[in-house]
Parts: structure tokens; sequence; C-alpha cells
């Protein structure tokens, strides 16, 4: 089991590396800085269009076997990383990055999920805890090696031979290997198709409206990071990193509450009050530079929002038992929208400025409150 749930902590801390080291990598390789830091995120979605059918093509095959290639190219691509000297090489590795992470993150969800059908957001608690850790790993991992000379090159390498590990222990895991559930309705010629995943979405509503609440809290993550970041871009470089701290800091808090008592609460009263909390605190977030408020009302965002992930996931794969890896495939077929939000958001920064884009990120948490509002407990 921790094996598993290192997947994500490894996802998280390979992925965080390039956007947080973004000026360090623009240096080195004589960029300029506004456009490294897109074409980072852009370079992640690459090749967005391959994870939905690789999702789809996982029932067919064994969990390890899929597991453990996922992270054997994501270890490939985040050490290539490391040695990149060009951007396009760098943009080439970042690609292969994408879907090799959302395979091996499928993977391990799916696994874990299923093997505690009714501890489903407990699971998706503690995974998305563990990638919470990753993500506060990259910030250590930077300031550390900047103390004896070292940089993004450095960290790219902790993450990718942490990812080879990680891949060798999947493919000696035999108990990984699971049967492929039994349903006499599905077509066992489509079975495995991203045409299978689409018609079973299209029947599920409860699927397609969990999985696009999953696209809504997706902006909270890196995008919120960026957009936040170019809010506040007339503070200091030391007032901007106690924000983007307390935003985490935050987040594991309430991953932790949540974690804890998630016996004790009915889940979708959770989910109406964190989302309503958050969209006042983001709201309010976009009104004001203040170099105390900023913080205080980021890690308000940070602690509300961290409980959407595993509790619209976890939901996700209640509407649709024993078949995560559909589950996901629809997940990925959504994720193009993934990689248009940002440029969208980008041009109402540049049009209207970044607080304007910031403002426009309340739909999410807004979208995440209406799917808890029409769900059934």
């Amino acid at each position: 089991m921790l094996a598993l749930f290192a997947v994500p902590f490894v996802d998280e801390l390979a992925s965080g590396v390039a956007p947080a080291a973004a000026p360090d990598i623009a240096i080195d390789l004589a960029l300029p800085a506004a456009l490294t830091a897109g074409g980072i995120i852009t370079a992640f979605y690459g090749l967005v269009w391959i994870e939905a059918p690789l999702l789809a093509w996982s029932e067919r095959v064994s969990v390890r076997w899929f597991s453990a290639g996922a992270l054997a190219v994501l270890a490939i691509s985040t050490l290539g990383s490391a040695f990149a000297h060009g951007p396009i090489a760098l943009a080439v590795c970042l690609a292969l990055y994408g879907p090799a992470a959302g395979c091996s993150l499928a993977a391990a969800e799916g696994v874990l999920v299923e093997s505690s059908p009714t501890s489903r957001e407990r699971t998706m608690a503690r995974v998305t805890l563990a990638a919470a850790l990753g993500d506060l790993a990259v910030p250590v991992l930077l300031g550390a090696f900047a103390l004896v000379g070292l940089g993004w090159r450095e960290t790219f390498l902790v993450g990718g031979l942490v990812a080879a590990v990680l891949a060798i222990t999947h493919a000696c895991s035999p108990a990984l290997d699971r049967a492929l559930p039994e349903d006499q309705d599905d077509d066992e010629d489509e079975r495995g198709t991203l045409r299978d995943a689409l018609k079973t979405a299209l029947r599920t509503p409860a699927l397609l409206g969990w999985s696009f609440a999953g696209v809504l809290n997706g902006l909270l993550d890196e995008v919120l990071v960026a957009f936040a970041a170019v809010h506040l871009s007339e503070s200091s470089a030391l007032a901007r990193s106690i924000a983007l701290a307390s935003w985490i800091g935050g987040g594991l808090v309430g991953l932790a509450w949540l974690e804890r008592r998630i016996d004790r609460v009915s889940l979708r009263r959770v989910l109406l009050v964190t989302t309503t909390i958050s969209a006042i605190a983001l709201a309010a977030f976009a009104c004001t530079r203040d170099a105390v408020l900023a913080p205080v009302l980021l890690a308000v965002v940070g602690a509300t929002s961290s409980t959407f992930h595993p509790l619209v996931k976890a939901r996700a794969y209640a509407s649709l038992p024993g078949r995560p890896a559909l589950v996901n495939a629809v997940a990925g077929a959504l994720v193009p929208l993934d990689a248009i939000a940002p440029l969208m958001l980008g041009a109402i920064a540049l049009r209207f400025g970044a607080s304007a884009a910031v403002a426009v990120l309340v739909i999410a948490p807004v979208g995440v409150g209406m799917m808890a509002w029409r769900a059934r407990e």
C-alpha cells in the first residue's frame, strides 16, 4: 500500500520542480521568464490526447505492468529534464511526463479505492495528503540545494531516481495484479476503448458530473498558484513565498482534518460549506494585495479547497464501482479543458489584469458546490 501512496507524492514532487524553478530555468536556457513560465504549463499538456485512450486500454492489461510502465516513462522524462540543455529537449520531456503521470496516478488510485470500496473518501483524502506532501517537498529541496550551490537539475534528478525505484517496486509487486471486473452488460469487444468510456459516461450522469467537477477543481492547483503569483507581482519575493506557503499549509491542515473527521460528518455538507467559504475567500483575495491579508485568505482557500479533490474523485469512482480505469479514462478525455483554461485566463489577465483572472477562478468552488447540492448523500 505504501508504494501506491508514494505515487501521488512522487508525481507532485517531479511535476512541481519546473513551475517552481521557472526563473532559474529561464536563466539557464537563455529564455524570457514569462515565456518560460507559460511554456512549462503548456508543455505538460503536449501529449494530452493520448492519456484517455491509454487509460481506457488499461482495463485490458495487468495493473502491475501498466503502473510500472507509466512510472518508468515518468522516471525517464524526469531524468531527461534534469539533463536537458535546450528548450525543445525540456519541452519534449515535460510532454512525455504529462500522460505518464496521469496514467501512474490513475492506476494507483484505482487499486486503492477499489481495495476498500466503503472507504473511498478516506482513501482519496490520504492520496491527496500524500500529494500535498510532495508539493511541500519541492520548495524544501530547491531551498536545500540552493544552500550548497545546486539547483533545479539536481531536484529533477532526485525526483527521477525516486520514480525509477518506485517503478521497479511496482513491477516486483504481484499483489497489484487483478482480474478485470465481470460485467455482462458490456460489449467485450469495446471494453478497454475510449468509445466504451464515452458511451458509459453519457449513460452515467453522475460520472460525467463529478468528472466535470474534477476539471473545475483542477483550476485551484497550479493555475491558481500561477495567477496568484502574478496578482502579487508588486509584492516582494518573500511576501509571495509566504503567501504560497500559507496556501500549502492551509491545504495540509484541511486534508488532515478531513482524514480524521471523515466518518463523523456529512460529506455533502462538508463540500457545501467548504465551497462557499472558498468562493468568498478567493473573491476577497482577488480584491487585495495586502501582505498580511493575502496570505491569510490563501490559507483559507487552501484549507477549504483541499477537500474538493478527495470527495469529488471518490464520488466519481463510486458512480461506477469496480471500473476505476474507465472512470479515469473519462477524466482523461476532459483533460484538454485543463489545457485550455490557463490560456483563457491568461487572455483575461492580459485584457483586464491578474485580479480579474483570479476573480474568474471563483467559478471553480461555485461549480463544485452546485454539483454537491444536486448530489445525494
